[in-house]
């Protein structure tokens, strides 16, 4: 059976609920089956519970290896660039990035990483950390469980989504997608080991996709995709015109990237990426013996023999045993001074890690808010007064309406809370006065 793996993928969505079946045969990967359950979300638990269980027994949907995508909201993902190096030594540095880059407390939250594998003669390699609270995701846990899908594995969407991307496709072509739900449409920019995502709120307003992919390309740094993948999920009925890439699974319909999302959380167990993560612990990972009583049986068979064996050459045992274990610390000692070398050395990164942050924290943004002030700003307003201290940037001046700026400055990617820190007054020359307060994500 080892041969034959199946898994299977859910998504949680803002008020649907998607499953994808997919197994991997000798390499290859099939796609068996996709499964919606319109309004699910809408519903009480327990009848969330017997919606599921209904669908499970009846389509016989595996339960042995689930993995859950959840919204990237509910997260946070970073991407950050290492020493090559250190490739075999990065959960314990990457252990150091998360304590820095998590808002929340380390005991509250789950993390992972993924990294590229380094080629030879590479200098640095991208990391992908991703970091989600606990009491976004033990829930989702205690659930599926009490469901009879217990969870082997989760993520944020645009993790999975780009672990996907990364196993059907290998030739090395951009690729977006963009899901959109009933409030809000997440977009995911996947090239090579480069991961940006981001998330707008959904409007009736067709030219909404573009603007979405404009701002992950300047997210990404990038002028213009040529030729690049487009995806479109979640909502079919949005994305009614566009025509999506087939999917290069087996069995797959032409349709079924219009659900991508599952079938991305479906393929994490196949295959290594640069994105392939798993939030959930391994003491609370579920894992399913198929020939759990073989075991069971072998050991009562092993303990009998080897208690007959004991009592009839103890003294015997003692002696080989005493030889071996003599033997063995021979060997181990070599391998614990050079863990204990390692160490020191882990300890001398982790200083300078912690050097270099600091330096990253007290980088000053002036540079670069004014800058995103100036794109996102129309050519009627002005600025008469800013002043940044400590992550927060106030800013007052004059403007046609100060409502608009409250909404421009929202939908920037590196300004959030934005809020007015005092009245908003009607000059006599027809422009509001302003005084808006907001915190500084930095730029990405």
């Amino acid at each position: 059976m080892f041969f034959f793996r199946s898994s299977t993928g859910i998504e949680v969505g803002e008020t649907d609920l998607t499953i994808a079946v997919a197994r991997n045969s000798f390499g290859k990967l099939r796609l068996l089956s996709l499964h919606r359950l319109d309004a699910l979300m809408t519903l009480g638990e327990e009848e969330r519970k017997k919606t599921i269980q209904s669908l499970v027994k009846a389509n016989r949907i595996p339960t042995a290896r689930v993995y859950l995508s959840l919204p990237r909201e509910q997260g946070i993902v970073r991407q950050v660039q290492l020493p090559a190096d250190i490739h075999k030594r990065l959960p314990d540095v990457v252990k150091i990035q998360v304590e820095t880059l998590s808002p929340w407390p380390v005991a509250e939250i789950y993390w992972d990483f993924a990294a590229e594998v380094p080629k030879k003669d590479q200098k640095v390699i991208t990391v992908t950390i991703v970091i989600i609270p606990r009491v976004h995701l033990d829930p989702w846990i205690v659930f599926f469980k009490s469901a009879g899908m217990p969870l082997s594995g989760a993520s944020l969407s645009s993790v999975a989504q780009g672990h996907g991307i990364n196993v059907l496709w290998k030739e090395p072509k951009p690729t977006i997608v963009l899901h959109r739900e009933p409030s809000y449409m997440e977009g995911v920019f996947v090239n090579g080991s480069r991961l940006a995502a981001l998330t707008v709120p959904s409007a009736e307003n067709a030219a909404l996709p573009s603007i979405l992919v404009d701002r992950l390309l300047s997210t990404a740094k990038l002028q213009s995709v040529e030729d690049a993948r487009l995806i479109a999920c979640g909502d079919s009925e949005a994305f009614a015109a566009h025509s999506n890439p087939p999917l290069p699974l087996e069995d797959a319909k032409p349709d079924a990237a219009n659900q991508f999302g599952p079938v991305a959380a479906a393929l994490l167990p196949f295959k290594e990426s640069a994105f392939k993560s798993n939030l959930i612990p391994p003491e609370l990972r579920y894992r399913e013996s198929r020939m759990r009583l073989v075991p069971a049986f072998a050991l009562a068979v092993l303990a009998i023999l080897m208690g007959s064996a004991l009592l009839g050459r103890e003294p015997y045992q003692n002696k080989v045993y005493a030889a071996q274990l003599d033997s063995a610390i021979k060997t181990i000692a070599p391998k614990v001074k050079e863990v204990a070398d390692q160490e020191k050395e882990i300890d001398q990164l982790s200083r300078r890690y912690r050097a270099l942050t600091s330096q990253l924290e007290a980088h000053d943004y002036t540079i670069e808010t004014l800058g995103e002030l100036s794109r996102v700003l129309p050519n009627s307003a002005f600025l008469l007064t800013y002043a940044y201290q400590d992550g927060t940037m106030t800013v007052s001046g004059l403007a046609q309406s100060a409502s608009e700026i409250q909404k421009l400055l929202e939908g920037s990617p590196m300004f959030k809370n934005v809020e007015f820190a005092g009245g908003v007054t009607r000059e006599a020359s027809g422009k509001d006065r302003f005084t808006l307060k907001m915190v500084l994500e930095g730029p990405k």
